[in-house]
């Protein structure tokens, strides 16, 4: 379950961020983005002593990001073409 929490919950990021920040304007530009805000996430995790950071998660996160930046741009390439 936290697997396909993780990968889930950070799919909408991937899709979002480029209509918002036009100067994600690649995948890689992207997935770099969101992979660095997932990290940011985590690391601070080790300020609070309830919470525990984990680099599985930093990874299912990154792939959710990953995920969610190639809809987006594999749907942006369909409608280039298609127009």
């Amino acid at each position: 379950m936290n697997v396909i929490g993780n990968i889930s919950m950070f799919i909408p990021l991937g899709i979002i961020w480029p209509l918002c920040f036009k100067k994600l304007d690649r995948v890689w530009k992207s997935f770099l983005a969101g992979s660095g805000y997932s990290l940011f996430i985590e690391i601070s995790q080790l300020l609070f002593f309830e919470r525990c950071s984990d680099i599985d998660d930093w990874i299912l996160n990154s792939t959710g990001v990953l995920i969610g930046t190639l809809i987006y741009f594999m749907v942006k390439k369909f409608r280039r073409v298609k127009n």
